[in-house]
């Protein structure tokens, strides 16, 4: 942890220091070569993910600065291949595509590798499926060089629509020649993508630990723990407790508890209740863990909503009646409310009539076949029979776990990314 901090503390120092240095340098020369900015706009790059969110004004100021270089510099500087390469770089590494344009086009020399240009025009322009085997070639061909992992990371984009498995292998490339950049932090995030669509939740799981481990400071993490929580809920091998704990672990106990209550939540909106009161229940012992700064009100909320279609149902409603609503974003108090009216619902006594039929909000008047008429109970409300109530009751909870479902997209506008 110690070496992390310190690690931080140097990063924005040098960060600052090349910000410092580069206003310098351009006032000073306007003719600093295109890969020597390129150089500076990489370590910004990976120190960004890495956690030195600092970094973003003078990331955005090195693509400006290196694009007007190779606007303006004489083409004879693609000469050195040095600053040929800086060229593809940029434009893979979120640079202007129609810096690419303007300088393939001016190039009479041959100065820039015209298949790669090709590769990357149609890239960017959205027709990668294009070139899909011409790119897998470059990569080959490129493999060890300053855009090579960078050609893969497009190979496995180009892949991944038409042949994730494919994919992932050039996403492993990246990872293997680019360790702790923000190559390999973009490789993680698609290879969990690209293993999930495939079905392989113990390759997802392994991409996620790695990602847990190296870039969870990224600013890019929040959509990390998206692929997660969906990984975690929806897939139909499921990861099971002890996984989803191991990548919390990882984490700092707030991130940790904001996980697990989105898994506890969705896996609740599933019908996943097991799973969901595991998650809760780990996220109200981290509040320990927060010194009075954890949320204290969600745990139990989805603790008490994973118990609604349960045998303790009635209790639960009580706990929710009385739950508080302050702290609660509008999103999870309509979810209270919606919970509570299923609960209300499920317990609502079931009035039997003299025909032997169960009354009350349920549409279905039809006489039970065989049954008796019974003048001790006729007309009179009998709360919790077994024999008159257990249909009802799955009734209710089938229809609980569809209208819980339902709630996530009546509240689709609000942002719960944390």
């Amino acid at each position: 942890m110690f070496a992390r901090r310190h690690w931080f503390v140097r990063s924005a120092f040098l960060a600052a220091a090349l910000a410092a240095g580069a206003v310098e340098t351009r006032a000073q020369d306007q003719s600093l070569d295109a890969y020597k900015i390129l150089r500076s706009l990489q370590f910004v790059q990976d120190s960004l993910v890495l956690g030195d969110h600092s970094a973003s004004d003078l990331q955005r100021y090195l693509l400006d600065s290196l694009d007007k270089r190779l606007r303006s510099a004489d083409n004879g500087t693609l000469a050195d291949t040095r600053n040929a390469d800086a060229v593809f770089v940029y434009v893979m590494s979120g640079g202007n595509p129609a810096t690419l344009n303007f300088l393939a086009a001016r190039d009479t020399q041959g100065y820039l590798d015209a298949r790669v240009v090709n590769v990357l025009q149609k890239y960017l322009d959205g027709r990668g499926g294009q070139v899909a085997s011409s790119i897998a070639s470059l990569s080959q061909e490129y493999q060890g060089s300053v855009i090579g992992p960078y050609l893969n990371l497009v190979a496995g984009n180009v892949n991944y629509p038409t042949d994730p498995t494919a994919a992932l292998i050039f996403y492993d490339r990246t990872r293997v020649d680019a360790p702790g950049t923000i190559l390999e932090e973009a490789a993680l995030r698609r290879s969990i993508v690209a293993s999930t669509t495939i079905k392989d939740v113990d390759r997802a799981f392994g991409y996620s630990v790695r990602y847990a481990r190296r870039f969870l400071h990224s600013p890019y993490a929040s959509q990390f723990a998206d692929l997660f929580v969906d990984l975690a809920v929806t897939s139909e091998a499921g990861l099971g407790h002890e996984r989803i704990s191991e990548v919390a672990d990882l984490m700092d106990p707030d991130r940790a508890q904001e996980l697990y209550l989105r898994i506890s939540r969705l896996a609740t909106l599933k019908g996943k209740f097991e799973l969901a009161r595991y998650t809760a229940e780990e996220a109200r012992k981290l509040n320990d863990l927060l010194s009075g700064n954890g949320r204290k009100v969600l745990p139990g909320l989805y603790e008490h909503l994973a118990k609604v279609p349960s045998s303790q149902v009635s209790e639960v409603v009580d706990q929710l009646s009385s739950m508080p609503r302050e702290g609660l974003s509008q999103r999870d108090q309509a979810l209270l409310d919606a919970a509570q009216r299923i609960g209300e619902e499920i317990v609502r006594p079931v009035e039997i009539t003299a025909e032997g039929a169960e009354t009350g909000d349920r549409d279905d008047n039809t006489q039970t076949a065989g049954a008796k008429p019974d003048p001790t109970t006729a007309g009179s409300v009998v709360p919790n029979a077994p024999a008159a109530t257990n249909a009802a009751v799955d009734d209710f909870v089938t229809q609980g776990r569809n209208k819980l479902g339902d709630i996530d997209s009546l509240l689709s506008e609000e942002d719960w990314n944390q």
